[in-house]
C-alpha cells in the first residue's frame, strides 16, 4: 500500500511551508486525500508518488530500513587507465607558480638524499627540517615529498596544486531573480548586514519562488555582496555625499606653481575651551584666521566671542598689516563672508526686488582691495587648509587647558564636569587670547616641518 504523508511531512520533504502544500493541493500541482483525523477535523493527506522525484528519494533516504547492508563501492580493476591529466597550460599563473616550486623542491630533495655514503631516511628528516627553516609557513613532511614525487613521475601536475576550497567552486548556482531581489537589499542605504539580507531573501522566496529552495548557502551571497564594484557599493549603501568623498576623480594642488600671498583660506574656528567673560559667563571662544596657502602659516587671526564679519575684518586687517594684500581669497559660503561690506552677497544675492529696480550694491572691501573672492564647494570642507591648521589648534593649544571640552563626545574628557563643578582653574579670556597669541609661532614651527615631509 503506497505510503501518505501529511501536510507537515510533505513540506519537510519539499522544503516549502506548510501553506504552500495547501496551495499546491488546491490549484491541482498535487494530488491529495481529505481524512478526518481523532478531533473530527478534515486533514490533507498525499500520495508518495504525486510529490517530486527529490522528496521521494529524501523520504526513502530516510526511511531505508537499518538492516540492508550497504553497498560495496567498486573496486578499480587493475586493467583500468587512469584519468587523462591536464596540461600545463590547462593551470592559472597561480598554480603553475606552485606547480614548479615543487618540482624544483623533489629536485633538491633527490640530489640531497643520494649523497654517498649517507642513510636516506635521515637525509630526508634533514631536508625537511630543512625546508622548515626556509619557509615556516608551508608545512612540508616526508610524507609530502613523496607524494609529489609519485605525482611528478606521474605526470599528475593536479596533485601538485592545493586544491582546497576549489572542489565545489562554480558548482553554487543561484537564479536571476533571487540574485536580484538579494542585491537590492544589499544595496541599500538602510545598510542591512549581509545575513539579514539572505534571511529576508529567503522569506521572499518561500512566499514568491518556492521552487528556488532551499537557496545556496552564505558564502556564495557573500561572494556576490564582494563582487559588486566598491563606488557602486558606496553610492548606494552610504549615499551621494560618502560617494563623492570616497571614490569621485580629485585634483591635487600644485603649491608649487604659486607664489606666497597668491591665496588667502578664511574661516572661523570655535576654540574646543571653555573659559569665562568679564561678567562672569562660561563660553567658548571663536578663532577667526586667514591662512596663507604656499607657506602653510597664519598670516591674521583674531579671537572673539560673537563671531561674525567684523571678526572677518579684524583678522584681515592684522594679516594685511603684516604680510600685505593677498591676490585672491578662497572662504566658505558663511554669512561672515558672504556679506555687503566684505564679498557682497555671492549665491544669495537678489537678481532683481520686488519693484523689479535692481539692488543696491556698493563695491566690498575685497573688491576695493583687489581681492578676487573664490566660494568652496558647499560640505566640502577638505578643500579648505585653514581646516586642517584648526586641528594643530587644538593640538598645540586647546588640550593644553583643564576645561578643554573636546571636538564632540567622544573626545570629551571625563575630568571637565568636576572641573567645571568646583570652578577652579578655568582661564579667562584674556588667557585664552593670550595663549593662541603667543602659541601661534611654535605652531609655525611645526607645520614647516609638516609642509615639508607633504611636499
Amino acid at each position: 500500500m503506497e505510503a501518505l504523508l501529511k501536510a507537515s511531512e510533505a513540506s519537510a520533504l519539499m522544503g516549502v511551508s506548510m501553506r504552500h502544500v495547501r496551495r499546491m493541493a488546491q490549484s491541482g500541482a498535487l494530488s491529495y486525500q481529505i481524512h478526518m483525523n481523532a478531533q473530527n477535523r478534515p486533514e490533507y493527506l498525499f500520495p508518495l508518488s504525486s510529490l517530486p522525484d527529490a522528496a521521494q528519494q529524501k523520504y526513502f533516504a530516510e526511511h531505508a530500513p537499518a538492516a540492508l547492508p550497504a553497498a560495496a563501492p567498486a573496486k578499480a580493476k587493475k586493467a583500468d587507465k587512469p584519468a587523462a591529466c591536464k596540461p600545463l597550460e590547462a593551470y592559472t599563473a597561480e598554480e603553475r607558480g606552485e606547480i614548479g616550486y615543487w618540482i624544483t623542491t623533489v629536485d633538491r630533495w633527490q640530489t640531497y638524499r643520494n649523497k654517498a655514503g649517507t642513510k636516506k631516511a635521515e637525509c630526508d628528516e634533514k631536508f625537511v627540517l630543512l625546508c622548515r627553516m626556509e619557509e615556516p609557513d608551508r608545512q612540508i613532511s616526508v610524507e609530502t615529498l613523496y607524494r609529489k614525487w609519485a605525482a611528478i613521475r606521474e605526470g599528475d601536475y593536479g596533485a601538485l596544486v592545493d586544491m582546497r576550497g576549489k572542489a565545489r567552486k562554480g558548482m553554487s548556482k543561484m537564479p536571476e531573480a533571487i540574485e536580484r531581489v538579494f542585491l537590492s537589499l544589499f544595496l541599500d542605504e538602510s545598510q542591512l548586514p549581509v545575513p539579514r539580507c539572505i534571511a529576508l531573501t529567503e522569506e521572499w522566496a518561500q512566499q514568491n519562488m518556492p521552487e528556488a529552495m532551499p537557496l545556496p548557502g552564505y558564502h556564495t551571497f557573500y561572494r556576490k555582496a564582494k563582487a559588486v564594484p566598491y563606488p557602486v557599493m558606496v553610492l548606494c549603501r552610504m549615499g551621494e555625499k560618502k560617494y563623492y568623498d570616497l571614490c569621485s576623480p580629485y585634483i591635487r594642488r600644485e603649491y608649487e606653481s604659486i607664489n606666497a600671498n597668491d591665496f588667502w583660506v578664511g574661516d572661523t574656528h570655535t576654540l574646543d575651551v571653555e573659559s569665562m567673560g568679564p561678567d562672569g559667563t562660561l563660553h567658548r571662544l571663536y578663532l577667526s584666521a586667514w591662512l596663507d596657502a604656499r607657506s602653510g602659516i597664519f598670516t591674521g587671526w583674531y579671537v572673539t566671542d560673537s563671531p561674525g564679519s567684523q571678526a572677518t575684518l579684524n583678522a584681515l586687517r592684522k594679516g594685511i598689516l603684516k604680510s600685505g594684500i593677498p591676490s585672491r581669497a578662497y572662504v566658505d559660503n558663511g554669512r561672515e563672508f558672504l556679506t555687503y561690506d566684505i564679498g557682497g552677497r555671492g549665491h544669495r544675492a537678489k537678481k532683481r526686488l520686488a519693484d523689479g529696480s535692481e539692488p543696491f550694491a556698493p563695491p566690498g572691501v575685497f573688491e576695493r582691495l583687489g581681492i578676487e573672492m573664490t566660494n568652496a564647494i558647499v560640505r566640502n570642507a577638505r578643500a579648505k587648509l585653514v581646516e586642517r591648521r584648526f586641528e594643530d589648534v587644538k593640538n598645540y593649544i586647546s588640550r593644553l587647558f583643564p576645561t578643554y571640552t573636546g571636538g564632540n563626545v567622544v573626545e570629551k574628557p571625563n575630568r571637565l564636569k568636576a572641573v567645571l563643578k568646583r570652578g577652579e582653574h578655568i582661564p579667562t579670556d584674556a588667557e585664552v587670547i593670550a595663549a593662541v597669541d603667543e602659541n601661534r609661532t611654535q605652531i609655525h614651527g611645526a607645520l614647516s616641518e609638516c609642509n615639508l615631509c607633504r611636499r
